[in-house]
């Protein structure tokens, strides 16, 4: 899979902002035996918006404008959703005549304001082999974080299945996946796309966090860079942030984390290792068997004649 890119076009009225911090969180949750719902959720915090006349992410797949939709009303008013996300203690401020709600530590101390965009401020345009997202924000002077999500096509191509060596066997209980997530990897996209962010404003993200979250019965096989931690996200308690339409069979889903500093891209590989019983499979396999064991069983009998006749 070739990398992401997020950059943003100057409005030329303040001075620039070159920092960011990125969330993102890459969900594989299973259905059933053989299906999963994929989608990604990319949080973004800027220094402050007034200097921004659009922000973009570059997708290396196209997509639809019903594929992306804001995540920000699924947390914004449970504070303890809210601070699970975060991992710190904060409470919310709100303002009813807003889409700006104020997130501030116990003692009053401000942190950010997070943006609750519509559905009028993202718009979507097919280039450069892929699709471009851009999002409208309103002048800030403060820290803003904003929060999507993004599902259908792209996700379903993120990760790539490897067959094992006995595939034909072991296939047919368990697949190994590849997941390549890569962002601002310049050497990854198109020239023309390179020309183009060249033109406008690229980050220096001082903070990247990356959660990969499955099924617990899933099992991390390796990655290139150390998992930073991982844990438990029960599905009661996160049921109202993923969707009514979103549940797992499994009761429990573990989140795996990856962090990086200071860096001007981003990448992550792993290896998973999950069970997926593909029935087809497994017939065509008890077929042969069966045609082995009855093949066996003629070339016994007739060997048995030839030794002991009657």
């Amino acid at each position: 899979m070739k990398s992401i890119a997020i950059w943003y076009q100057s409005n030329n009225k303040k001075n620039n902002i070159s920092d960011a911090e990125l969330h993102f969180n890459l969900w594989k949750i299973p259905q059933s035996q053989s299906s999963y719902h994929r989608f990604l959720d990319i949080g973004i915090k800027l220094d402050r918006t007034d200097c921004i006349e659009k922000l973009k992410i570059f997708l290396p797949t196209q997509i639809e404008k019903k594929d992306i939709s804001d995540v920000v009303h699924r947390f914004i008013n449970d504070n303890a959703l809210v601070c699970t996300i975060f991992n710190e203690d904060y409470k919310i401020t709100s303002n009813p005549q807003s889409k700006f709600y104020t997130i501030s530590k116990l003692n009053n101390d401000f942190e950010f304001d997070v943006y609750k965009l519509e559905d009028s401020d993202i718009t979507v345009t097919n280039c450069f082999e892929g699709s471009i997202i851009q999002i409208s924000l309103p002048s800030n002077a403060r820290k803003t974080y904003i929060r999507i999500r993004i599902g259908g096509n792209y996700c379903d191509k993120i990760g790539t299945i490897e067959k094992p060596s006995n595939s034909f066997i072991q296939s047919a209980f368990s697949k190994i996946e590849f997941i390549d997530f890569r962002v601002n990897d310049l050497r990854d996209l198109n020239y023309s796309l390179i020309e183009q962010i060249n033109k406008e404003v690229i980050f220096k993200f001082n903070k990247i966090h990356f959660y990969f979250v499955c099924s617990s019965t899933e099992d991390i096989i390796g990655s290139h860079i150390p998992c930073l931690n991982s844990r438990n996200l029960e599905q009661n308690k996160w049921q109202k942030y993923l969707h009514d339409n979103i549940k797992s069979k499994d009761k429990n889903m573990l989140a795996y984390h990856w962090k990086e500093i200071e860096v001007k891209n981003f990448n992550v590989l792993l290896k998973s290792k999950y069970e997926k019983n593909d029935w087809k499979t497994i017939l065509w396999y008890l077929m042969i068997l069966f045609l082995v064991t009855l093949l066996f069983n003629l070339v016994s009998s007739y060997i048995f004649e030839v030794i002991n006749p009657k």
